[in-house]
């Protein structure tokens, strides 16, 4: 846990946990007192142009068709057409391409860093929306600038109520059970399932911290995936001792039963494989937005002077870092790789945003080396002092 403001207002977060992770909304006033919005609407605009940015523009009313998407990179065409209200800029992963706004969703390191998605932000234009949806994940919205009014519904979703040519999941109908209007450093919290709708009082801007959500189909998938792909091809179905059947095309209780053996011995909780495998399937950031410094750095004494020089050594928002405490020494997993390292140098490392220089100094060689390869794969980068 590190030293920042808390955003839950007097609430602790323990108590956030207890009462209202994964269970009911929550609203915080001035979760973020006096907010100061660290991103205009033009910035947002301008990034919104960038191959590497993903950004979605919503169109309620006055587009080719109600809710229309637009899906960027974005131009100066695009915005000269757009309508002069009802429509919304969002944009995906802000934190991996402005890393300056990770101290945003560090605000809510309560919650294991390995679940974090990303951070969005969107900017409305007045009665601007994306349309009252659910998400199969947790969100923290902030607002950055403006009003925004939300309503939500608790009420299960049924099929038929989805807006259809659109990919958008937008409710055919929506009722509110309840709503606030949110300003500057106010905060909702929404859990999975439950249907929202926001929408812009003039325009706004506002922040969205989500939570990863992973299917149970994805995760056996990937493990499944996992485990085979050293597996010999020479272990295959084995009945040497057949017996003779009545019936030549019955699949009999005995063959079912050593399909049953043969996936007992790989799908089973205590499988040695699991804990390297989840570590490194949560922390795949599973898109490329970390790249390698344009001058690498041949040796951890450069990069230590670097840093006394006034560089700022810090790990980049874009890169995954989880670990696994194994008596004294760590799993470590950076963007889908795993190390072997002591306890010690690993919490240092990962608790903090910014690297300690005393780190680095008190490093074992090999541990220098990683954090030299890191900072050679980008995942690792120098912030210029100001």
């Amino acid at each position: 846990m590190n030293d920042q403001h808390n955003p839950l207002g007097n609430l602790s977060p323990e108590d956030f946990l207890n009462e209202y992770w994964q269970k009911k909304t929550l609203v915080i006033r001035q979760a973020l007192p006096n907010f100061q919005c660290p991103i205009t609407a033009e910035e947002l605009a301008g990034l919104s142009c960038e191959e590497e940015v993903n950004s979605r523009i919503v169109i309620e009313k006055d587009g080719d068709h109600p809710w229309q998407p637009i899906f960027g990179p974005m131009d100066d065409d695009t915005y000269s057409s757009l309508p002069e209200s009802h429509w919304t800029l969002v944009l995906n992963d802000l934190e991996k391409v402005v890393p300056e706004l990770a101290w945003l969703p560090d605000l809510f390191r309560f919650i294991p860093d390995w679940r974090l998605d990303d951070l969005m932000c969107s900017y409305a234009a007045d009665q601007g929306s994306v349309g009252p949806h659910f998400d199969l994940y947790d969100v923290f919205i902030i607002q950055g600038t403006g009003k925004r009014r939300w309503q939500i519904n608790t009420a299960e979703v049924t099929e038929d109520n989805q807006v259809k040519d659109t990919p958008l999941r937008i409710h055919k109908t929506f009722e509110a059970e309840q709503e606030w209007i949110l300003e500057p450093g106010d905060m909702i919290y929404i859990p999975p399932n439950v249907s929202h709708h926001g929408v812009s009082l003039g325009e706004s801007i506002s922040f969205s911290v989500g939570y990863r959500a992973v299917s149970h189909a994805d995760l056996l998938n990937d493990f499944i995936a996992h485990i085979t792909q050293d597996l010999s091809p020479k272990l295959t179905y084995q009945d040497a001792d057949l017996a003779l059947q009545s019936h030549s095309s019955e699949i009999t209780e005995d063959a079912i039963n050593r399909i049953k053996k043969i996936f007992s011995e790989y799908l089973k909780p205590e499988h040695k494989e699991i804990e390297r495998w989840f570590g490194k399937y949560m922390s795949d950031p599973k898109s490329e937005h970390t790249k390698a410094p344009e001058e690498l750095i041949e040796t951890i004494d450069k990069l230590i002077n670097e840093i006394e020089n006034g560089a700022i050594l810090s790990r980049h928002p874009a890169s995954r870092f989880a670990f696994i405490i194994k008596d004294k020494e760590s799993c470590l997993f950076i963007d889908g790789h795993d190390y072997d390292v002591p306890n010690n140098f690993t919490v240092n490392l990962c608790e903090n945003r910014n690297i300690d220089i005393e780190l680095i100094e008190s490093a074992s060689p090999s541990e220098k080396q990683l954090l030299l390869d890191l900072y050679n794969a980008g995942s690792l980068y120098l912030e210029e002092p100001i």
